[in-house]
């Protein structure tokens, strides 16, 4: 289920991150038509992942899963993968005949084309593994008829595809029900399912349930990769019910634990500045995503966010100059899009030095 919520938030949050990391999968630079042919010829099946080049958790996936070793393996070993992205070329016309909406999305095919299974958003490693042999073993819906047996199975593993399944397919009920089954069956989280069902849970419950376990999950496991996600989404909460203190705390206890986690920082900065509070400590966490990022795009995103908070501050003259610096480390041709939006933030930040005002409504504002 995870796979969706990750999309989810990453698409809502819209926080961009790039990474300069080779991913170690073997992808090939081969067309779909290609990748099919090659499949056959292999008696392989292909893997396609779709991706954007803004999306912030396809360049995660890059970093972190794609250069596992046990990745590395299952993939070379059963599939032939490629990347096509889903906004240029051949990708446009892919990613709508396959309904691919959110990113990373990855879709495994037989060599004939018919599709056998998806991912949707991030998966670490571990689970991604996971992923990769149920697809390989012809997806999902074997798996489903084994757990919807009146005796069901006992194995935790294939109860949390079942719970993927149905929560990607829309059904919550089914989908926490084998997520709670996975906390049963491994509830002393030797296999770490438990940890990573207990946030599933969490992300498909609503109302107060839903931040009941997102807390718990995070103060019991928060070094998973479902935290960062978590917390944001919390903090989204916090400041949409008008609670800036609490989201003044939880950033500052998750930052004791995470102290590099810049997204999160840019994230909590990001959206203070937009709701006009925490004006103070809003400069300083964009402050500290700017110092963990490392590609251009990534930390003019964060100096925009920080050129935000100085805006809203009452600080355009500031706003405007750590924009036209953050201008400076794009490329207007490579970086279009971004760079369209922060000169659009420009001219926002130019317009209050000008009027002697700041914090006008309006303008264009990059997401983050």
């Amino acid at each position: 289920m995870r796979t969706i919520l990750l999309s989810f938030v990453a698409l809502c949050l819209g926080i961009s991150m790039a990474s300069s990391v080779r991913a170690e999968v073997h992808f090939k630079d081969l067309s779909f038509a290609e990748a099919k042919k090659l499949a056959g010829k292999e008696h392989k099946q292909v893997m396609v992942d779709f991706y954007t080049t803004w999306c912030s958790w396809c360049k995660v996936l890059d970093r972190k899963t794609y250069t596992d070793e046990h990745v590395t393996q299952i993939t070379d070993a059963k599939f032939i993968s490629v990347k096509i992205d889903a906004e240029k070329g051949e990708g446009i016309a892919l990613a709508k005949q396959y309904q691919v909406n959110g990113y990373p999305t990855i879709v495994f095919f037989s060599p004939t084309g018919k599709e056998i299974d998806r991912v949707v958003g991030y998966e670490d490693a571990d689970k991604f593994a996971r992923s990769l042999n149920v697809a390989a073993e012809g997806g999902a819906k074997a798996v489903l008829d084994e757990v919807s047996k009146k005796k069901g199975s006992t194995d935790p593993n294939k109860w949390m595809i079942a719970g993927n399944y149905y929560a990607e397919h829309g059904d919550k009920t089914k989908a926490i029900d084998a997520f709670n089954k996975v906390m049963q069956l491994d509830q002393t989280d030797k296999l770490k399912l438990k940890e990573e069902a207990l946030y599933d849970v969490g992300f498909l419950s609503d109302g107060d349930t839903k931040w009941m376990l997102l807390q718990q999950a995070i103060e019991q496991y928060p070094n998973r990769d479902e935290g960062s996600e978590a917390v944001m989404m919390m903090l989204q909460h916090d400041f949409e019910a008008n609670r800036p203190q609490e989201a003044s705390q939880l950033i500052d206890r998750w930052a004791m634990l995470h102290p590099q986690d810049g997204n999160t920082f840019n994230y909590f900065a990001w959206t203070a500045a937009e709701k006009g509070v925490l004006l103070d400590q809003a400069e300083q966490y964009a402050s500290r995503a700017i110092a963990t990022m490392q590609a251009p795009t990534d930390r003019a995103g964060a100096m925009d966010t920080r050129a935000e908070v100085l805006f809203k501050s009452g600080r355009a003259a500031e706003a405007s100059q750590v924009e036209q610096e953050a201008l400076s480390m794009l490329d207007a041709s490579k970086d279009a899009k971004l760079y369209k939006q922060l000169t659009a933030q420009k001219a926002k930040f130019d317009a209050g030095t000008s009027g002697g005002q700041a914090g006008l409504p309006g303008g264009t504002a990059v997401a983050h």
